[in-house]
């Protein structure tokens, strides 16, 4: 009865109520009650619960459609954009404010085409409001039919596992619905007549009776809607879908690569075996920062070993890669150390190594003496990124972690007495790492998505630091990195697949026009 847990507590309270005391007439027959004398010592189950279901009826408002059969909002999986996470607020403020459905215009076909173009122009508008009235134009024919074909396909799959009778019913009987549920009224009411003719006394229940008879039909009405917005959260899951670009390989093609990833979007955060689960395609994990602030010495750390060279003179500082592999995990890596900016001499080549790293990080750590505070170029830097991403609104911005090193020279720099709990200061070089985290918070707001405190020094004792600090953050931040690392293999391969498409397409039609 998976399609009764669906329904809303109160329709499912009254349902229960007023079918109760039928079952138990039913188990324990009429014959036998009148054969067994027990009749007037159950006759007080019917009028009671018919008494509660019209008190519940009568206290407990039936919601506005829109809220009560509205249903789950769509979840945003790890892969969408910021603009597709924007666009769910439109879909949910179209499925509330649509009119309502019933089992007659449930079989109007035209009215699931007038939604859905309705829909799909509000969208447009989001996604291509420069087009201005050609909000259509950039749509492929392709996009349009993979829309179509996808949310058939899950409403398909959804009315067969929540809707009893969905293989037997033909539209024929479902347009018949309405008459078949007045015919039950009608039935209802016979029954009644019938055994108050048995005990008159009946009759004196009789209002309470037909209040709470017609939860049968908030039952029916209900099963139509949940149908119907089911079909909307559906329709506009794709269309963002759609809008995005993720569609211009076909239906089949955008199963392949996101199917399992939009699944996964409804486990936790952090989940090892999700992230393993995943498209084989490799994360970037860029680590950048000022000159001096600890970047080759973390990945040392990171590494376990002294692979990346932090004495390297600026004219010849170039990004250099690494495999790394997550510990407790067999996902492969690449951690990307990339040249200190603003130093003095750096030259445009190297620039370019920065930006380019920028653009095809996954994941980036951005690495900060926790004992400068000067961060004007840190912001540059987040906002040469914001920038970027604001432009190529079809990918998804990595998530930015930052890790804080030179912890030692914190007040009181004397003090070193190993670990330290900054989440939960109680000493001072806690309060003061506390203090230093909260500083980049306000400067930097909601840019950076996690935060760690570490020291990579050769001076002082505290080798775990940035196991116990940069590994958990990692993990948290994966998934969303490794979506974003596919979202850019996909487009990426998308674009290289167009024109060899496209030269299939025309030696197709080349060899047809020959044969014909």
């Amino acid at each position: 009865m998976s399609w009764l847990r669906r329904l809303s507590p109160r329709v499912t309270v009254l349902f229960l109520l007023w079918t109760l005391p039928v079952i138990v007439y039913m188990v324990l027959g009429a014959m036998a009650i009148y054969q067994t004398g027990w009749f007037y010592r159950v006759f007080w189950i019917l009028p009671l619960m018919w008494l509660a279901a019209w008190l519940v009826g009568y206290w407990w408002k039936p919601a506005k459609h829109h809220h009560s059969v509205h249903g789950k909002p769509i979840k945003a999986p790890t892969f969408w954009t910021p603009q597709d996470t924007a666009a769910i607020a439109i879909v949910e403020a179209f499925r509330a404010e649509v009119d309502d459905v019933d089992g007659h215009s449930l079989t109007d076909f035209t009215r699931y085409l007038a939604d859905a173009q309705q829909l799909a122009q509000r969208l447009a508008s989001h996604y291509h409001a420069e087009q201005g009235d050609k909000l259509l134009h950039p749509l492929t024919l392709v996009e349009i039919l993979s829309v179509i074909h996808l949310a058939v396909e899950d409403l398909e799959q959804w009315t067969l596992d929540h809707v009893p009778g969905s293989t037997i019913a033909t539209v024929g009987q479902i347009e018949q619905v309405p008459g078949i549920m007045n015919a039950l009224d009608v039935a209802q009411k016979v029954f009644f007549v019938a055994s108050a003719i048995v005990n008159p006394s009946k009759l004196l229940a009789y209002p309470l009776w037909r209040k709470s008879s017609r939860v049968t039909v908030e039952l029916q009405k209900e099963l139509v809607r949940r149908f119907y917005q089911r079909y909307l959260r559906q329709l506009g899951y794709y269309l963002i879908e759609m809008y995005s670009g993720r569609l211009r390989g076909g239906s089949l093609h955008y199963r392949s690569q996101f199917a399992s990833m939009a699944t996964m979007s409804h486990q936790s955060r952090g989940d090892m075996a999700t992230i393993e689960k995943l498209e084989e395609v490799s994360t970037t994990i860029a680590v950048m920062g000022q000159v001096k602030a600890g970047k080759s010495s973390l990945i040392n750390a990171l590494m376990g070993d002294q692979v990346a060279t932090a004495s390297i003179l600026p004219q010849t500082r170039e990004v250099q890669r690494f495999d790394y592999t997550l510990p407790g995990s067999k996902n492969q890596l690449t951690l990307l150390d990339t040249p200190g900016y603003h130093e003095a001499d750096v030259s445009e080549s190297q620039l370019r190594e920065i930006r380019t790293a920028t653009q095809a990080a996954n994941v980036i750590l951005l690495v900060m003496a926790a004992n400068v505070p000067a961060r004007e170029s840190d912001r540059q830097l987040l906002n040469d990124i914001e920038n970027f991403y604001t432009k190529q609104k079809h990918l998804r911005p990595p998530p930015i972690i930052a890790v804080l090193t030179h912890v030692d020279l914190l007040r009181p720099v004397r003090e070193w007495s190993p670990p330290y709990d900054w989440r939960n200061p109680h000493s001072l070089k806690e309060e003061s790492m506390a203090a230093a985290v909260q500083y980049l918070k306000e400067i930097f707001g909601s840019k950076i998505s996690g935060y760690a405190c570490v020291y990579t020094g050769d001076e002082h004792q505290w080798p775990s630091s940035v196991a116990d600090e940069v590994v958990p953050q990692l993990i948290d931040h994966l998934n969303s990195g490794h979506s974003a690392a596919i979202l850019k293999a996909f487009y990426q391969r998308l674009s290289e697949q167009r024109w060899q498409k496209l030269s299939q397409q025309v030696i197709q039609l080349v060899k047809a026009v020959v044969r014909g």
